[in-house]
């Protein structure tokens, strides 16, 4: 974008092919009554830049070229912006038009209509990939992949649950701080050539399945009890690999659903099946309020970072350190700008420990179902009371042997018919 981003008292003007005449953005109708809908039509247009008729009639005037040009809203403001075809997209906004295209790719396969670049009302949000699915439950399909804190991602989350839309959110880096603050998925980084090409793309975090382990059976002690063992069911909830386009059609269509499930002290935000979803609710298991776990996820971030700044070493003011000014930080930046994206990135995320560590989720309330096989019952031993047989027992007249008070039917090595 230009300089021109910010004015407000004057803009850009702008030239329209499709109606041959200049625009009027500050007027709903752009000053064309006889094309409804024009605004929506030329913000949705997503051909090349140079292919949409939108070009600049004061660069046309002075050098007798056109300068093509884009619209699009911000914080309710409609805005021309000029188009620099010499400017190289780095490498995370390729790759993240990559993911766009093939959530698209994969939503529309199975009959939902999807929308890229979506901004709400009041053109403080956008969504890279709106997806409406079964039922007209929105779905906002959002891959993140530069650093992005807890913070801002509970806090655009929480916009978009406001406006009514279940936010999907991505990433390719495992110590990602978005994870299991909201829920998410996670693929290998990949080249935005590999995620566009007609091939299977493995999900290899966010989602899980869900396993009611035999407290008897597993190889850790009670996670109840913290010792031994209850005889009961406890909800094990596992990674389960999906296929990227199967995952996207299935979120669209109802039958993967968002789960928050509180395990000891923390908070796991992923995605599972309904029927995972409905079994661990008949057995007892219980989900988070949404509320409820964004206070939580709030406050130990709001905790984490104490004990960060206290930990940090101190400088006085005499210490004879000097603040950046802002002309330090322009060169900081500028300096970085001429690193290679990835690497950039890499740096970013290096020291962060890793939050998708790809173990399995114990429940430590047990299932509301007991599962220890019920044991026979052993009949009281009786002196002259035969005690042997199936079930109950005999209840003859007896006699004392070394093995217990048996008849003559059952005594030791009598015959059996």
């Amino acid at each position: 974008m230009d300089d021109f981003d910010s004015e407000t008292s004057k803009r850009n003007p702008v030239f329209c092919a499709l109606v041959n005449a200049p625009l009027d953005l500050d007027r709903e109708d752009l000053g064309h009554p006889a094309h409804p809908g024009l605004w929506e039509r030329l913000v949705g247009d997503r051909r090349p830049v140079d292919q949409r008729g939108l070009h600049c009639p004061d660069c046309r005037a002075a050098r007798g070229a056109r300068a093509w040009m884009y619209v699009f809203e911000r914080q309710g403001l409609r805005i021309a912006a000029h188009h620099n075809p010499h400017r190289r997209p780095s490498g995370g906004s390729d790759v993240r038009e990559a993911y766009r295209e093939r959530y698209v790719r994969a939503a529309e396969s199975a009959g939902h209509t999807a929308e890229v670049g979506v901004v709400d009302a009041d053109g403080r949000r956008r969504t890279d990939v709106l997806v409406t699915g079964a039922g007209g439950q929105r779905y906002g399909f959002e891959p993140q992949l530069s650093y992005l804190s807890a913070e801002t991602a509970r806090s655009r989350d929480a916009a978009a649950r406001a406006d009514g839309i279940t936010a999907v959110w991505h990433t390719v880096d495992p110590r990602s701080p978005l994870i299991d603050e909201v829920h998410w998925t996670r693929t290998d980084d990949l080249p935005a050539a590999a995620v566009r090409a007609e091939r299977d793309l493995l999900v290899r975090g966010g989602v899980r399945a869900l396993t009611l382990e035999l407290c008897d059976r597993m190889p850790t002690p009670c996670p109840t009890r913290r010792q031994g063992s209850c005889g009961r069911r406890h909800a094990r909830w596992g990674p389960r690999p999906r296929q990227f386009d199967d995952l996207v059609r299935d979120i669209a269509a109802g039958s993967c659903v968002p789960l928050t499930v509180r395990a000891g002290r923390g908070v796991h935000r992923f995605w599972s099946s309904v029927e995972d979803r409905e079994a661990f609710l008949d057995s007892g298991g219980t989900l988070a309020r949404a509320d409820e776990a964004d206070a939580s996820a709030a406050g130990a971030a709001a905790a984490a970072g104490a004990a960060d700044r206290s930990s940090a070493p101190h400088r006085s003011a005499g210490s004879g350190a000097r603040p950046h000014s802002r002309r330090d930080s322009r060169c900081v930046v500028d300096r970085r700008d001429r690193t290679d994206w990835a690497e950039r990135r890499h740096r970013r995320f290096a020291a962060l420990p890793a939050r998708d560590s790809g173990e399995a989720i114990w429940v430590a309330e047990p299932a509301a179902a007991p599962a220890r096989i019920p044991r026979p019952e052993i009949a009281p031993v009786r002196g002259g009371v035969c005690s042997a047989g199936h079930g109950p027992a005999c209840g003859r007249g007896a006699r004392l042997y070394p093995g217990g008070w048996f008849c003559e039917e059952h005594r030791p090595g009598a015959a059996r018919a």
